[in-house]
């Protein structure tokens, strides 16, 4: 008796296996049309199914756009700044490794500038350099149209004296009166210069102007010494 009734059981299960509808998409949509708001109950299990998932999923898209990004925002800030550090860090371990060197440097570096500085007179002599000038210009077969001393310009260790000169001459000429100044005991340099052909002509080789300025150095030693003997003298 007992396994007969199982046996009834097992085939009254199958048949509800094979009679079980297939998915159908409208009825599922259609389902959603005829809800019932005020009673939950009673709505159909897809139904009910799917709205539990589209509650899940907005309660995880919530977690992901508040709390979960901020979270990945302060980890790629922390991520952006460990690399700063780390590079900060590289950057101070070569300069201690590298440190004896970089101060043997300097102090070699402050050496060869004192020495510069010691070289340079303690006055101008403009006098003295303005016919230094002229001599050159002379033995260049150049004309000289202005030599003009301006003001001085005072820096922190020196003070330049710029000197303008304006010539006539030719190519070759001025060579050789650039070369004659850079021969000068003087330290003079050279800076901005203009090279004008005031009458082209090809039937004799043109004379052209040169306007160039130039600047020689002194020390500023002997300011400081005259004003602390100034000093001295006023106590």
């Amino acid at each position: 008796m007992k396994l007969s009734r199982k046996r009834s059981l097992i085939k009254t299960k199958k048949t509800a296996l094979k009679t079980k509808k297939p998915f159908d998409l409208n009825e599922f949509r259609r389902s959603f049309e005829s809800l019932d708001s005020e009673n939950y109950g009673s709505w159909p299990l897809p139904v009910k199914t799917t709205v539990i998932g589209l509650i899940v999923v907005l309660i995880a898209a919530l977690a992901w756009a508040f709390p979960i990004s901020s979270k990945i925002d302060e980890i790629k800030a922390a991520e952006s700044q460990q690399q700063t550090l780390l590079d900060s860090y590289r950057e101070k371990e070569s300069r201690a490794r590298h440190l004896e060197a970089y101060q043997a440097q300097v102090i070699q570096m402050e050496v060869e500038f004192n020495t510069l500085l010691d070289q340079l007179p303690k006055e101008t002599r403009v006098s003295e350099l303005v016919e230094g000038i002229n001599m050159t210009g002379v033995g260049s077969n150049i004309r000289f149209q202005d030599i003009s001393v301006e003001p001085e310009i005072e820096n922190e260790f020196f003070i330049e004296q710029p000197i303008r000169i304006a010539a006539l001459g030719e190519y070759h000429q001025f060579g050789s009166f650039i070369s004659g100044l850079a021969a000068l005991s003087r330290i003079i340099t050279m800076h901005d210069f203009e090279v004008s052909n005031p009458q082209p002509t090809l039937d004799v080789l043109p004379e052209l102007n040169l306007v160039l300025q130039t600047k020689t150095y002194r020390s500023k030693e002997t300011d400081s010494e005259s004003e602390e003997a100034d000093a001295a003298g006023g106590n």
